[in-house]
């Protein structure tokens, strides 16, 4: 089968800096190059193009010093003016391609055309502010060369696994109650391989591994395969299931190899993660906050009247009634320049009841609102992870279709998806849908793309019968409200616990772990954190857990 290329903005010198860099890439501008060819694949030493202003170049007026970016690829910050002027300017100052660095921390972002993107006519792409900043001075002096587009026959031997090509767990986040067992959880697990290098190599290898809190739990290695340049091949490996399950962030890497040293290294392994907790979600969960990562936010283009804007995920579960669905967790952000202080968003559910068997037939003609729960933002939390409980909580029916989405009447309103991973073949396998958007009261079952999925997350709670008597612990935290001190007992438990806080949108503001003597009382100093409602979640060694709120007022 013949592959498409493999796409990278990659440093091909100075050798201390040599590597594949993190990037988005404007490819839907209507005139940009499409990289997968290897005919569009561009490189050139890197230069900044600057304007006028003074600081950072912006390039958001005509670029200055045209002699130093023709024929180079011109790097630009973001910020302040559209993506698209900013490449237009420097196109016009002659430079073959554009290199914008995100202002902010994290991953690069998707990049819309804006008023002057279809004039745009050379590669576009952005890398990490951390990426500029390692290259910035290079750049200054004259040592960076890029390559940016497919590298296709570049190197004699370069393997691939992408994100577009792995089988990933059905969801990111499933609640414990729903993967009791293998019989009612399990991941495939199997990726294509890409021969993107000059020669044919044999003795690749597929592998796998999964691992829980730093303990294996799997892995599997493929028979060895051989495949010709240019050519990619699906291989299969066992699927990963356990009697019972763990709650906890469970790691998966794909790796492929083979018997030749690897002349391009950088995409031959993919990472993902997969919880077993509270929450339903799509996106990859963030370690550190058990939330997904909120890399890029999307809204549909245009501005319709009025414009209503639904970003959306599906549910459905031969068990779902064990549980009830309770609020979202999602972020938000807006236009530059703007504010989102005073902006509405709601967090609203839905039953869909259209006999729909797949992507391919998805219909909307009965879907109810059925909760919802409304928040105004009154401080600056843009791009920030916010909780939004539903108004009641609702309890869910096995095998009933649900969405859960975010909604918004505003066209200044961009909200949260995670740009890591790629349902493309689950969505090949199991044509199912996953994140759907409805734009002024049209729906689209695809979303914006397999590649852009939500990155809000359902919390839910059990309801069986028992359970929640078994693994609940009852903590009295007190005083509370309280105005620094507060103090948690907790008799007659032994082991090891793990303490974690979160504030009211939904960041998690501290975590420790704790030994417990079985005649304790911890003592904790609310100190640094501001006044606001508090949720605290204790979690215990032997599979119990207690929750509660805490209400701090200096």
């Amino acid at each position: 089968m013949t592959v498409s290329a493999q796409i990278s903005t990659y440093v091909l010198q100075p050798p201390a800096l040599e590597g594949a860099l993190s990037f988005t890439w404007a490819d839907n501008w209507g005139a940009t190059p499409d990289l997968n060819d290897p005919a569009n694949t561009v490189t050139g030493f890197a230069a900044f193009a600057l304007d006028a202003t003074v600081g950072d170049s912006l390039a958001c007026e005509a670029v200055v010093n045209t002699d130093e970016v023709a024929g180079k690829i011109a790097v630009v910050y973001r910020g302040a003016c559209q993506f698209g002027l900013k490449a237009l300017n420097a196109q016009t100052a002659g430079a073959i391609a554009v290199v914008i660095i995100n202002n902010t921390s994290g991953n690069p972002v998707g990049m819309a055309a804006g008023d002057f993107g279809g004039q745009v006519t050379i590669p576009v792409v952005m890398i990490s502010q951390a990426s500029g900043a390692a290259l910035r001075e290079e750049i200054l002096a004259g040592n960076v060369e890029l390559l940016i587009g497919s590298v296709l026959g570049i190197f004699e031997n370069n393997l691939s696994v992408n994100a577009r090509d792995v089988l990933l767990p059905k969801q990111s986040s499933t609640h414990t109650v729903l993967a009791s067992n293998a019989s009612e959880f399990s991941v495939e697990l199997g990726s294509w391989i890409h021969n993107f290098g000059s020669s044919t190599q044999s003795d690749i290898v597929l592998s796998a591994a999964i691992d829980l809190n730093g303990n294996s739990l799997y892995s599997e290695s493929s028979s060895p395969v051989t495949i010709a340049p240019g050519d990619s091949l699906f291989v299969s490996l066992p699927t990963f299931s356990q009697s019972s399950y763990t709650p906890g962030l469970y790691d998966v890497t794909y790796t492929t190899s083979s018997g030749a040293d690897e002349s391009f290294p950088n995409d031959n392994t993919f990472e993902l993660n997969f919880a077993l907790d509270s929450l339903f979600a799509y996106g990859r969960i963030n370690p550190a906050t058990g939330l997904p990562n909120q890399d890029a936010f999307f809204r549909p283009g245009g501005t319709p009247s009025p414009p209503n804007f639904l970003s959306c995920i599906h549910f459905q579960d031969p068990n779902a009634s064990r549980v009830r669905a309770e609020g979202i967790h999602a972020a938000a952000s807006v236009v530059a320049g703007a504010s989102i202080v005073g902006r509405l968003v709601e967090a609203q559910m839905y039953e869909w009841n259209d006999p729909v068997t797949g992507l391919t037939d998805a219909a909307f003609n009965d879907v109810t609102l059925v909760a919802s729960g409304l928040y105004i933002y009154d401080s600056d939390l843009s791009s920030q992870t916010i909780y939004i409980p539903f108004d009641e909580a609702l309890a869910l029916e096995n095998n009933r279709r649900y969405l859960f989405c975010m909604f918004t009447p505003s066209d200044s309103i961009f909200f949260g998806h995670d740009g890591h991973l790629n349902y493309d073949e689950n969505q090949l396998a199991d044509d199912q849908p996953i994140t759907l958007i409805n734009n002024n009261g049209t729906w689209f079952a695809g979303g914006f793309g397999s590649d852009v999925t939500s990155a809000m997350a359902v919390k839910m709670q059990s309801v069986l019968v028992g359970v929640n008597e078994l693994e609940k612990v009852e903590v009295t935290p007190f005083p509370n409200p309280t105005a620094r001190e507060l103090r948690i007992p907790i008799n007659g438990l032994t082991g090891n616990a793990h303490l974690q806080v979160y504030d009211a949108s939904g960041s998690r503001v501290r975590a420790m772990n704790i030994a417990l003597s079985g005649n304790d009382q911890m003592v904790m100093d609310m100190e640094g954190l501001s006044n606001g409602t508090y949720q605290f979640h204790l979690e215990f060694a032997d599979g119990k857990r207690s929750t509660f709120q805490v209400v701090l007022v200096k």
